[in-house]
């Protein structure tokens, strides 16, 4: 998905792109040294059921057409009680823990009446349709395309198509004219004629799947937990798709809350390491929101330079292309505009840069300094480090010369801690596999990066960002995100890591 492009209709005058999702030249070996992974443009509606199959093979139980009526919890667990939509039957599921992972209308939230910060900005319409545009889009390929015309009527004054599937399925985003405005509710014949005039031509087939307003947040929840429930995704960080890191955010919450819930069922940790979900987890929700509506500022801001109304869009479109003083000053406004857009598509830093710097959940050596990345624009630049609470970077192994490579991120995570250290760190393997083999039951590996070791630093990136000497060693949590470093060998590596992890793990 190369572009965003912004356009009079899809058939008609473009006004400009932008490089997108790590497709700006420059920036390609950016991303490249951020993932082993290309990123991918995956909608909702594809992603979940992939999830599901995933979790059933796992052993998870879905219920589908079933509503939350209430809970009730004490010092043992949860009683959640349920509707069966189908049957009209309800009942009571009793369990150690409930998470509320259940949307912005989060109905657990609200049970628990836990304090939403923030507003909601304005109401938007989405329209979800098959429709094969391929002739108008193939040649400029972008996941968002939008749509900013002199025809667009006061309800859907400025709309964008968002691809589901080249070319053929889109979600068509609706935009009112002013904040405040009066509701709209159109019918399907208002949708499908204002589907064609974006377009630029009413011979296309137009299949509505779906339609449905939504609104647009600036919204955090208070906190996360309360005892013995746990809230996460969209229920306590709400905001508009800018930057389009809603499903990622809540994945994300998934994987840092899944391996800390599962030690402490499994009794390999205490209750407390649960608390540490809110203290990482909401600055990262706090600022995606933040920067999500600041990126939809960016966007009011554009769509103002070429005007809101019709008669406001029919003059700045004809200063645009004007061979005046008002006109070079109407193309500047423009061109900075777009510039400003640049921060949603180009985003790397807010993509990647999720640190957990006041946590329980990471340990740092008194005199382990915290790197300074001061230069660095933290909304589009990657900040690399294995300084604790940093996510462990990316970095290509090998085995030997004749196996293929893998990524430290392919090496660590699966649910267990790992531990990397290099020549001269072997106590700290011996002390990994006593661990292991002990009674505590804690899922731990350990891995020998060098000459001489389990894997070949292939390109010796490792050995520039490391932060520790050969014979040191970085831990890395169940999740990805550094729990602890080390700087060199030490003489009771075995009792130092026991504590490190006991700590970390509310013992």
């Amino acid at each position: 998905m190369a572009h965003s492009s912004f356009l009079d209709k899809l058939t008609g005058q473009e006004y400009g792109r932008l490089w997108a999702w790590g497709n700006k030249p420059k920036q390609k070996g950016e991303y490249e040294l951020a993932s082993p992974c290309r990123m991918s443009d995956l909608p909702q509606s594809h992603l979940e059921p992939i999830l599901v199959e995933e979790a059933k093979k796992l052993g998870a139980e879905f219920r589908f057409y079933t509503d939350f009526i209430g809970l009730d919890q004490n010092d043992s667990g949860v009683s959640t009680t349920l509707r069966d939509r189908n049957t009209d039957i309800t009942y009571t599921v009793r369990s150690s823990y409930l998470v509320g992972a259940d949307g912005a209308r989060s109905s657990v939230v609200n049970a628990l009446a836990i304090p939403i910060s923030g507003r909601q900005v304005n109401t938007a319409f989405n329209v979800h349709i098959q429709a094969d545009l391929t002739k108008y889009i193939s040649h400029r390929p972008g996941s968002l395309n939008w749509i900013l015309n002199t025809e667009a009527p006061d309800w859907s004054a400025v709309g964008n198509f968002r691809m589901v599937r080249p070319w053929t399925e889109w979600v068509v985003s609706m935009h009112p004219a002013a904040k405040d405005g009066a509701r709209f509710e159109p019918t399907e014949e208002d949708v499908i004629n204002r589907l064609h005039q974006m377009i630029g031509t009413n011979t296309v087939l137009i299949k509505v799947l779906s339609t449905f307003e939504w609104t647009i947040n600036d919204q955090v929840a208070d906190y996360w937990q309360k005892n013995r429930v746990l809230c996460i995704g969209d229920a306590v960080h709400r905001h508009p798709p800018i930057n389009g890191l809603g499903s990622n955010t809540c994945l994300s919450d998934a994987f840092n809350l899944a391996w800390k819930l599962a030690y402490v069922l499994k009794g390999i940790a205490k209750p407390a390491l649960l608390e540490s979900l809110g203290r990482e987890r909401k600055p990262v929700g706090d600022n995606i929101v933040h920067r999500a509506n600041t990126g939809m500022e960016a966007h009011r801001t554009l769509w103002s330079v070429i005007g809101l109304t019709p008669a406001d869009r029919a003059k700045a479109l004809a200063l645009l292309g004007e061979d005046s003083s008002a006109g070079r000053s109407k193309r500047e406004d423009w061109s900075n505009a777009l510039e400003a857009i640049d921060a949603e598509v180009q985003a790397l830093g807010i993509q990647m840069n999720q640190i957990y710097s006041d946590s329980p959940g990471v340990i740092a050596e008194a005199d382990d300094i915290a790197p300074s990345f001061t230069s660095l624009d933290s909304i589009k630049d990657l900040k690399i480090s294995t300084y604790p609470g940093y996510h462990l970077p990316h970095v290509w192994l090998a085995k030997d010369g004749q196996s293929p490579r893998q990524s430290t991120l392919d090496l660590a995570g699966q649910g267990r801690f790992t531990l990397f250290t290099g020549v001269g760190g072997d106590d700290w393997i011996s002390a990994a596999k006593s661990l292991a083999a002990s009674s505590w039951g804690i899922d731990i590996v350990g891995y020998k990066i060098g000459f001489g070791g389990d894997y070949l630093d292939c390109y010796r990136e490792w050995a520039h960002i490391r932060g520790v000497d050969e014979d040191g060693v970085v831990l890395v949590r169940p999740d990805h995100f550094v729990a602890w470093r080390y700087p060199h060998r030490s003489e009771s590596s075995e009792e130092q890591l026991r504590c490190v992890l006991q700590k970390i793990l509310g013992f």
